[in-house]
């Protein structure tokens, strides 16, 4: 059980697949495109139904992943050609360059208050979170590394007031720049670290198999769907995990978008345009759960909080989902099973009417709330579609990676040495996601 493995994707699943291998003798290559390890999971605030803090669980497994002595990160990389070859597997991996030396940043932060350009997150920018050109991934980031925007790097980003880019010398044949400020505040630290000059890296590794923890990504809303992208204070329901989080943009105050006022009176769309050209055409299993830890956590920030989700269905299909749920209606919370129809506001005070059938009376009703919240669903990662072609693997018509047999040959894939777990299946929850990371890597690590 020596022969090294490739993990594709480093959240949740793919740390846990990680750790299992590694624990039997194995190097584990852990591969993420994004600067970080730890996907979705390390950016929510708590987790259902225990409302366990989310990084709590997380970051120890990520210190535990960078410190492992079998697991080597990768992240920032990309798969790009996946050859069979001698029972296992060739592969071409490409490591963008993040303009930063991972083994001299400290992660001290001196660069980022040097950067005089602050741009809106894309995670967070509608209920005001920023970044800098430079910036750190999040607080808990893994490597706990700094990475430059590479619209800056390449002067694309001088409009905005950029530093960099403005040179007619290109960084790649110089070593000494006069203009760069955060690379002025890094030396002035003592350190070297920002390399402007840095390019894209190849590295090539062979594998006896390879797992695919691609994971999943919160479905985005069609313009004007219910007023969102319209009305200042209609937001989605991660954008509203964010306002939740401590490590959020409002550091977890969970206020209005149009005036930081807190909101005192939500209501929450479940379903939010399913069905539709635009929407999730399918039930992502988690949606309702979501909502019923989210206003569980909004009445523990406050008990005087209003809260009100209209559902059509509801769906509580895990180890204590239903005592979630009520949970959630002990509390106060009011459930009306409804179908909405549009949402208006108040152009003075930015206050939301919902127009939406009682399902259950057969009336049309109208209803004024602070702030709306857009259940959407969970999608396949936009990575899937490239990957899929590198790796010869099947894609279903939803995007998700195919499984050999789901019953026979779970987690399998019609090329032999290659597996699947967590969202690389389709939508899925934490505590599954971990579960099928487990039986993935024992595959992966007895596979000859």
């Amino acid at each position: 059980m020596n022969d090294a493995i490739l993990i594709i994707g480093a959240g949740v699943a793919g740390i846990n697949c990680a750790l299992n291998a590694a624990e039997y003798g194995t190097k584990v290559y852990l591969v993420d495109d994004t600067p970080s390890i730890g996907g979705m999971m390390a950016r929510l605030d708590k987790t259902f139904p225990t409302n366990d803090c989310s990084i709590c669980i997380e970051a120890p497994q990520m210190y535990e992943v960078d410190n492992h002595p079998n697991i080597e990160i990768l992240s920032n990389t990309e798969v790009r050609k996946v050859k069979k070859a001698d029972g296992g597997f060739k592969i071409r991996l490409v490591k963008k360059a993040r303009f930063v030396d991972e083994d001299v940043c400290t992660g001290c932060g001196a660069c980022v208050e040097a950067c005089p350009v602050t741009l809106p997150d894309e995670m967070d920018g509608k209920i005001g979170g920023t970044r800098k050109l430079i910036h750190m991934p999040f607080p808990q980031a893994v490597p706990n590394v700094v990475v430059m925007d590479p619209d800056c790097r390449f002067g694309r980003m001088q409009d905005k007031g950029a530093c960099v880019g403005g040179c007619v010398v290109d960084c790649s044949q110089c070593r000494e720049c006069p203009i760069a400020l955060c690379l002025k505040a890094c030396q002035k630290e003592g350190k070297d670290a920002i390399k402007l000059w840095m390019g894209n890296k190849n590295i090539d590794i062979e594998v006896n198999s390879i797992v695919v923890a691609t994971g999943i990504m919160d479905a985005k809303p069609g313009e004007g769907l219910h007023g969102y992208g319209l009305l200042e204070n209609v937001i989605t329901n991660m954008e509203f995990e964010r306002l939740m989080n401590a490590g959020g943009p409002t550091a977890g105050q969970i206020i209005r978008p149009s005036d930081g006022k807190h909101a005192h009176n939500i209501a929450w769309l479940q379903c939010a345009g399913r069905g539709l050209a635009t929407g999730v055409p399918y039930c992502s299993k988690v949606c309702c759960m979501i909502a019923a830890k989210q206003v569980i956590i909004t009445k523990e920030h406050d008990a005087s909080v209003k809260a009100t989700v209209l559902y059509n269905d509801l769906k509580a299909y895990g180890k204590g989902f239903w005592d979630f749920y009520r949970k959630a209606v002990d509390q106060g919370v009011r459930y009306v099973k409804g179908r909405p129809y549009y949402v208006s506001e108040d152009q003075e005070t930015k206050d939301l009417t919902i127009r939406y059938e009682d399902l259950e009376s057969g009336e049309i009703k109208e209803e004024e709330y602070d702030m709306v919240v857009l259940s959407m669903g969970l999608v396949a990662a936009d990575r899937n579609k490239k990957l899929a072609k590198v790796l010869n693997l099947e894609l279903n018509e939803l995007g998700y990676f195919k499984e050999k047999d789901p019953f026979l040959a779970p987690l399998e894939t019609n090329v032999e040495g290659i597996y699947l777990c967590g969202g690389a299946t389709g939508p899925i929850d934490i505590s599954e996601s971990v579960v099928q990371a487990t039986a993935a890597g024992i595959k992966a690590v007895t596979a000859r």
